[in-house]
């Protein structure tokens, strides 16, 4: 199974997975409408690096998660 296929499967079977997804998303949407407005005040460029920070720290969890979902496919075969 490649890296596209575990997340498929894990959206379905992974509440946790789905709910981190999901954040991430949301998160993605969020800097995307900032970065629609063009000028940004200071404090909107804070919370921009604030959602990135955030962004990469979801990121980081889903890619953990399904390495250890392959991890533990490999195990079983």
């Amino acid at each position: 199974m490649n890296e596209d296929q575990i997340k498929e499967v894990l959206l379905r079977e992974d509440q946790a997975f789905s709910r981190l997804y999901e954040q991430h998303q949301e998160i993605e949407q969020s800097l995307s409408n900032l970065q629609a407005k063009g000028f940004l005040t200071a404090s909107e460029e804070l919370a921009e690096k604030e959602l990135k920070k955030r962004k990469l720290r979801l990121k980081d969890e889903l890619y953990r998660r399904i390495i250890e979902y392959k991890e533990k496919m490999r195990s079983h075969e």
